[in-house]
């Protein structure tokens, strides 16, 4: 019975020993992402919607707010990840339950669920989405063709998982092999070199559950040290940085200053516009009063169908007349100098025969 005993335990011991063996010992040094949700962060999608759906960053207390209402849905952080190999830190706390917990769980119940994708391809539509519930169980699964297949044969039950407390997840991946700690305790390993042709790398994002809401209190990605890809930080020393924060906050003051003047060149627009709206609004209330004074003038035009027509018929017919009367006093005044023309014609014809009557006269004398 003893000897049973010892080889019992041999087997336990030596199979938690290969279990922890199996742990990935590399460390991830080098920061990539750090969200503590201390300032807005477009990266992290804001949502919100009448179905009971919501995500929001309240930088003011520190963390990301996600809820659902009856049905489970995802959110993708729109950050673009080339990393294979990292860690992934998760400081959450879903909502406290109100119902017992040996209520939830003689039922069957899963409680509030919140889930961690991981690596999800938008060309295959697959991911590793590592989730939690408030019932203290934990699932691994693989999406694709938007079901869930679970690699860890369902719902798994771990003291480590606090409930209606702050927890704190780990996810390790190194050459295709996933560790993951819940509250600094190391909970269980996987292999998913199988998965590696279509999971190297990808998307990030949030798996909500049905009738959930959870506040994540900061999201830490970090990987090795020598990762060189397109999400690597540049090591500073602490004068860079301090000088990097400084020229941060002139940044700041300048866009404050820049936001205090256009808001005052705002408010001056402002006025100018209120005073020529004012000039327009006394512009159209003497239009108003010329057009009182022209209501007179309604009948005739109401009458002849056109005023503007009318004054210019009339118009044509007194300048035609005009012309006519021209005409007529050109040729009056044709006919006055050709009187007159032959008028003098015929003083000087007279002249001639009153000269030649007088030299005839003188011719007679003298004889």
């Amino acid at each position: 019975m003893n000897l049973f005993r010892i080889i019992i335990y041999f087997v336990l011991f030596s199979s938690i020993g290969m279990s922890q063996n199996r742990a990935i010992k590399d460390v991830f040094s080098q920061k990539i992402l750090t969200e503590d949700f201390t300032e807005q962060n477009y990266s992290f999608p804001t949502i919100t919607g009448s179905d009971g759906k919501y995500a929001i960053i309240m930088d003011s207390l520190g963390y990301y707010g996600l809820g659902s209402g009856n049905t489970e849905y995802p959110i993708l952080i729109d950050w673009e990840n080339d990393l294979i190999d990292f860690e992934l830190k998760i400081k959450l706390r879903l909502k406290n339950e109100t119902e017992s917990f040996v209520v939830q769980k003689l039922q069957g119940q899963k409680g509030q669920i919140i889930g961690f994708i991981i690596k999800y391809n938008p060309d295959r539509q697959e991911a590793i989405i590592f989730e939690t519930n408030t019932v203290r169980q934990y699932r691994l699964s693989h999406l694709k063709n938007d079901k869930l297949r679970s690699l860890t044969d369902g719902w798994v039950f771990t003291e480590n998982l606090k409930r209606n407390e702050v927890n704190e997840i780990i996810i390790k991946t190194r050459d295709s092999q996933y560790d993951f700690y819940i509250n600094d305790k190391f909970t269980f390993t996987k292999n998913l070199r199988k998965l590696e042709d279509v999971l190297s790398f990808g998307n990030f994002g949030f798996y909500i559950g049905p009738n959930t809401q959870v506040m994540i209190d900061y999201f830490h990605i970090s990987t090795l040290k020598d990762y060189n890809g397109i999400n690597k930080l540049f090591n500073l020393s602490e004068e860079e940085a301090k000088e990097l924060i400084k020229e941060k906050e002139d940044i700041k003051k300048k866009l404050e200053q820049e936001k205090t003047t256009a808001t005052k060149e705002l408010k001056e627009v402002i006025k100018l516009l209120e005073r020529e709206l004012k000039s327009s609004n006394q512009l159209i209330d003497s239009l108003q009063t010329q057009n009182e004074r022209f209501k007179p003038f309604k009948s005739l035009i109401e009458e002849n169908g056109n005023f503007m027509y009318t004054l210019t018929k009339d118009l044509k017919e007194q300048m035609e007349k005009n012309n006519i009367l021209h005409e007529k006093n050109q040729l009056l005044m044709d006919s006055i100098n050709f009187l007159i023309k032959k008028q003098d014609e015929f003083k000087l014809e007279y002249l001639r025969v009153l000269d030649s009557m007088m030299e005839k006269n003188d011719t007679i004398n003298e004889n």
